[in-house]
């Protein structure tokens, strides 16, 4: 080996030993930066130079730089992360449904039942008291307003809710789109045999971002580009993009663009909001309606049989409803009897249009009317929502359907917090690996800086040697 072999390797170390350095200063820089990944350089030994006598090595050199990565931890951290955004976006609409009730309360829907049924039991203690008659009319009234004002809330939530699934279709499509573009750059600059891993981190960033609004699969191809599916359906593949649009319709759905087939099997926030207009909002929608048809449908059918009296003597007249409903029926169909739409009936104008007797009465003084509509609170009826047909008395109804409510917040919180800590431990897991550790990186800087000091050592020593020579050649 002659002295230049001998300088070259020096030479070769040493800048070998700067890019170390450089490539730990840039880790170190980074170490905060969301997405990105640990890098390092990967050395080995140059190809020797064979002798007669045998091979002589040659130095060292640079073979790559690549990042820390574990796709199998990428893919579990994706699915924990998803699963947890899912049950958190439901924890929180449930919670905001379960306020709207907000019970126990001494001015929700229970409170008001139980007013109504009380001021008919009242009336019927005295049935020619216009006071009491009064009272009846004005709980009526409260329990039709508050059935009102929850499904007006309810249909708040509902818009709300649905938005925000616009906004993850809207933030899919944009993710999509920089997926594809950054594929496209990361195909052609590795097309040379050398990974480019700030583009692969960006790119990571983006399909963490994308899986936690649609969950869904990740495919890497053999050319460095990757593929999302979500649902089983694909929305980005290389560099081609299928675009998403939402149907506002009830249930609301999302498509391909131009597409009528709806896409199933959604995770992430998207799937949980499409769940919450689809299925959550419309069960508890159906569980008021369902009371508020019962109420029509019960008091009208009792109270339409009654007789009010006017007039001195009182003369008594047929009763007229109780209730009435706003929402138009459908073509050739009954009416529509809702909770948005529950009102007291239009001829029930004053105190005195509120029916106590019988349809046999002869006198104001008779109670049947009160006495029956006060039995309503012990008497079950027949309520259909989407749930289906149930059997039991209206306060009894709505408080199952206050427990069902809050059983199901608390198992989407308890989802939402187990899912969380899945996602979180995957995300510890993942970052042990690709996470950068400033200390680790101090120590890789002074142990390559070490041995750039001893290449440096080198290139003296055969400086040194070099002066020899030439002295001696004198």
């Amino acid at each position: 080996m002659s002295i230049g072999s001998i300088l070259n390797s020096a030479r070769q170390a040493m800048n070998a030993q700067q890019t170390a350095v450089q490539i730990a200063s840039q880790n170190i820089a980074n170490a905060k930066t969301e997405g990105y990944s640990r890098q390092r350089v990967e050395l080995a030994a140059m190809v020797p130079t064979v002798y007669p006598y045998g091979s002589l090595g040659t130095g060292v050199g640079i073979t790559s730089i690549t990042r820390a990565r574990d796709t199998l931890l990428d893919a579990t951290y994706r699915d924990d992360n998803a699963s947890a955004s899912s049950a958190q976006t439901s924890a929180d609409a449930l919670g905001q449904i379960q306020s709207i009730f907000g019970e126990p309360s001494d001015t929700g829907l229970s409170a008001s039942l139980d007013a109504f049924f009380t001021a008919w039991s009242d009336l019927s203690n005295d049935p020619t008291n216009l006071s009491a008659k009064g009272v009846v009319r004005q709980a009526g009234n409260t329990v039709a307003n508050t059935l009102n004002s929850f499904a007006k809330q309810l249909d708040a939530v509902d818009q709300s809710n649905r938005e925000a699934m616009n906004s993850d279709v809207n933030q899919v499509n944009e993710l999509t789109g920089q997926i594809a573009s950054i594929n496209r750059r990361i195909v052609s600059a590795e097309s040379g045999g050398q990974p480019a891993n700030d583009l692969r981190d960006q790119r990571d960033l983006l399909v963490d971002q994308l899986t936690k609004i649609v969950g869904g699969q990740v495919v890497e191809h053999t050319n460095g580009s990757v593929a999302v599916y979500a649902g089983g359906r694909m929305i980005v593949d290389d560099t081609t993009v299928k675009q998403l649009e939402m149907h506002d319709g009830q249930p609301p759905t999302v498509t391909y663009a131009g597409s009528s087939a709806t896409f199933t099997g959604i995770g992430g926030t998207l799937g949980a909001h499409i769940d919450i207009s689809a299925n959550r909002i419309p069960m508890v929608m159906s569980k008021l309606d369902a009371i508020a048809s019962g109420l029509v449908q019960t008091v009208n059918g009792i109270h339409s049989t009654g007789t009010v009296f006017s007039g001195n003597p009182p003369v008594g007249a047929p009763a007229g409803n109780f209730f009435d409903q706003t929402d138009p029926p459908p073509a050739g169909g009954d009416p529509l009897m809702t909770a948005r739409g529950i009102r007291l009936s239009p001829t029930l104008v004053g105190a005195n249009d509120v029916a106590a007797s019988g349809a046999t009465a002869t006198g104001p003084g008779n109670n049947e009317i009160a006495l029956a509509l006060a039995g309503l609170r012990s008497n079950p009826v027949s309520l259909t929502s989407l749930a289906g047909t149930t059997t039991a008395t209206i306060s009894d109804f709505f408080n199952e359907t206050v427990g069902s409510l809050a059983t199901d917040v608390k198992q989407t919180q308890d989802d939402a917090t187990v899912q969380g800590t899945l996602a979180a431990n995957a995300q510890t897991r993942r970052e042990s690996v690709s996470g950068v550790s400033t200390d680790e990186e101090l120590i890789s800087v002074i142990e390559h800086q070490h041995a750039y000091q001893a290449a440096a050592r080198l290139v003296s020593v055969v400086d040194e040697m070099t002066q020899t020579l030439v002295d001696l050649g004198r």
